[in-house]
């Protein structure tokens, strides 16, 4: 039992040491880049997407603005303005912005919890909402405007 104790407390140890330089590379990179710690973690969750994704990276509102400003940063331009005509849900933003930050389907499917499928159909129905036509790639306009 005190084994037990011994290695859930060395690697309770080990964790901290991890998030604490973490942090603390944050802490820097925050003070070099001159912006805020949320958009830190915005890139940091960006970056995760890229390599890693998972369903809820990106958890709330607050945390999806915060990567819509820095797909924009990244990417050039705002999206959101070049959009807003066009009367886009929410999730339709998501998903454009995540097009933008040129993510496949099988990624914002497993983002936003959904099949590859339900992403084509989404993707369909942004480009008749666009007024794109059937020859025409989403993906190359979005990432194009």
């Amino acid at each position: 039992m005190d084994t037990y104790k011994d290695s859930w407390s060395a690697c309770l140890l080990y964790r901290n040491k991890q998030l604490t330089k973490q942090l603390k590379d944050y802490q820097k990179a925050s003070a070099l880049a001159g912006c805020s710690s949320s958009l830190i973690v915005a890139m940091g969750q960006l970056l995760c997407l890229h390599q890693k994704t998972a369903y809820g990276i990106v958890r709330d509102e607050a945390e999806w603005s915060n990567l819509f400003i820095v797909i924009d940063l990244f990417y050039g331009g705002c999206l959101l303005d070049q959009l807003m005509s066009f009367y886009l849900s929410a999730q339709e933003l998501r998903l454009c912005y995540l097009l933008r930050a040129r993510l496949d389907n099988k990624t914002i499917a497993l983002l936003f919890n959904i099949a590859p499928r339900s992403v084509l159909k989404a993707k369909q129905r942004i480009k008749n909402k666009l007024a794109l036509s059937a020859a025409d790639s989403l993906d190359k306009y979005i990432q194009q405007c």
